[in-house]
């Protein structure tokens, strides 16, 4: 019974042994990668320039444009919607100042639907609803019986 314990014994320590220097050189492995990361990761990088960062088209559409209304000696810089819904009328709808029908193509955007008091204008981004506006609302006069 005792060169029973004994041999088991030693086979503990020999396997403990072995598993200690398997995880001891995985470890080591695996923080000389980490090292190499970090050591590639302190290394400047070099990126786009200016110059051709400023080249690049704006991803985000949008939705306004900008007018400038010159005033004698004065300039002023406006932003003012780009698409201005003002009537309906017979399934049609004028936008900015031109008639558009179902379908019809605005800039990059298409007319999907009429409704009273709406229109939806779609591109392969985004879907915005225009309201009809009024050129000047502080005219509007809001009644209730």
């Amino acid at each position: 019974m005792k060169i029973v314990t004994l041999i088991f014994t030693l086979l503990l320590l020999f396997s403990s042994a072995i598993a200690k220097e398997v995880l001891t050189t995985e470890f080591k492995n695996k923080m000389t990668e980490y090292d190499k990361l970090f050591s590639q990761i302190g290394e400047k990088r070099i990126g786009v320039s200016n110059t051709k960062i400023n080249m690049v088209k704006n991803p985000f559409l949008m939705t306004y444009k900008k007018v400038i209304i010159k005033d004698g000696n004065s300039t002023k810089e406006i932003k003012k919607p780009k698409y201005i819904l003002t009537v309906i009328f017979d399934e049609k709808a004028k936008i900015n100042g031109k008639w558009y029908k179902l379908n019809s193509k605005l800039g990059n955007f298409k007319l999907i639907n009429i409704r009273s008091d709406s229109v939806i204008i779609q591109n392969e981004h985004s879907k915005k609803e225009l309201f009809i506006r009024k050129n000047d609302v502080s005219k509007i006069k809001f009644s209730s019986k």
